[in-house]
């Protein structure tokens, strides 16, 4: 016989830990399934050894004055915050051939925060106050099928399709994804799966790149390290200061400008356009990082689909009703930071909605 499980929680990023960290009492039997090989989903930092640093591919900032639950929980595990770095002279640049203007920026980063050792000791806390057996990486979740008094799931593994029962199944998975990799029987309706497809993902579209140098040498000339290139085929649109608390090393982060289609045809030289735009910023300093990282979101298989490759102009309105709503008789519910109505997209999105999701799970107990 198919164990039964009590909650079926699919993906293992802040939303799915966050509720599987509230879930557990001891009264429910409540598993995490994650189809990567790693925990976090969009939350994703890369540790260097030498010289030790710990740099956010994925999110980067908080905003604790508003934003209550994630402050929350970065106390709640102990974690140290310090404040982004916007002192000195910022860039505006709109023609390439012209020198950059200058100006100080105040509000770009007024109230954030940067999470000691990265955003990545967000899940590693939560995990550490799961019980061992609770976490079950590299299932890629293929349907769900309604059974009256559960759910049935099949997954598909290294050693083959698995299939379990719940209960109650949580979709803690981005809603595109959601509405393009999973079959479901009964269908959902044909307006809520076009819902699912038409919310976008946030932050799917985009790259980031991390340059690692000796010095802060921008620091030294009196730039905060920020700078916006609004001209076309700026190979990156934005850069920002991304050095640690403490002096170990010297860091730029930039978001690329370049949509995904350019992205690719450039691929083997997107290092070497990246250090040249750097170069022409900030003069010969810029033209020898230790280390280039670049983390394309639109070829993340588990974070964007087709739809996603074109980026953002304006913040999504996030959290339509039908997604915060159960399915399927209180069996299935639609979790993640695009289901949040106030902070959709953000890290406290993430936790908004394991927040409603907890309350609409313990109210069918």
């Amino acid at each position: 016989m198919t164990p039964m499980l009590d909650v079926a929680i699919i993906g293992a990023g802040l939303s799915g830990l966050a509720l599987a960290e509230r879930l557990q009492d001891g009264r429910r039997n409540i598993a995490i399934f994650e189809a990567r090989e790693r925990c976090g989903g969009r939350i994703l930092t890369h540790t260097l050894p030498e010289p030790e640093l710990a740099l956010d591919l994925g999110p980067t900032w908080l905003w604790p004055d508003r934003q209550p639950r994630i402050a929350g929980l970065a106390a709640r595990l102990g974690l140290k915050l310090f404040r982004q770095w916007d002192g000195g002279h910022s860039l505006y640049q709109i023609d390439p051939r012209q020198v950059p203007s200058l100006y100080i920026d105040v509000e770009t980063h007024a109230g954030s925060r940067r999470i000691e050792g990265g955003c990545g000791q967000l899940i590693d806390g939560l995990l550490k106050r799961l019980p061992d057996g609770m976490l079950h990486l590299q299932h890629r979740l293929l349907s769900l099928t309604d059974r009256q008094t559960h759910i049935d799931l099949v997954f598909a593994t290294a050693n083959g399709d698995r299939q379990l029962r719940a209960r109650q199944v949580v979709l803690a998975t981005p809603p595109r994804i959601l509405a393009e990799t999973i079959r479901y029987e009964p269908a959902l309706p044909a307006k809520f799966m076009k819902i699912l497809r038409d919310t976008p993902t946030w932050m799917a579209a985009h790259a980031k790149v991390l340059l690692v140098y000796e010095q802060a040498f921008w620091r030294r000339y009196g730039f905060s390290g920020n700078a916006l290139l609004r001209y076309p085929g700026a190979v990156l649109a934005e850069l920002y200061d991304a050095c640690p608390s403490a002096p170990k090393a010297a860091v730029l982060f930039g978001f690329f400008g370049l949509p995904a289609a350019a992205r690719a045809y450039y691929r083997d030289n997107l290092e070497e356009m990246v250090v040249q735009q750097l170069t022409g910023l900030f003069g010969e300093e810029a033209a020898n990082p230790l280390r280039v990282i670049i983390q394309d979101w639109s070829t993340e298989t588990f974070t964007a689909t087709g739809a996603d490759q074109i980026p953002l102009t304006v913040h999504p309105a996030y959290g339509q009703a039908p997604l915060q709503l159960d399915h399927w008789r209180d069996k299935l519910y639609f979790c993640g930071t695009e289901t949040a109505a106030q902070a959709g997209g953000y890290l406290e999105g993430a936790l908004e909605a394991a927040e409603r999701v907890y309350k609409a799970l313990t109210l069918t107990d």
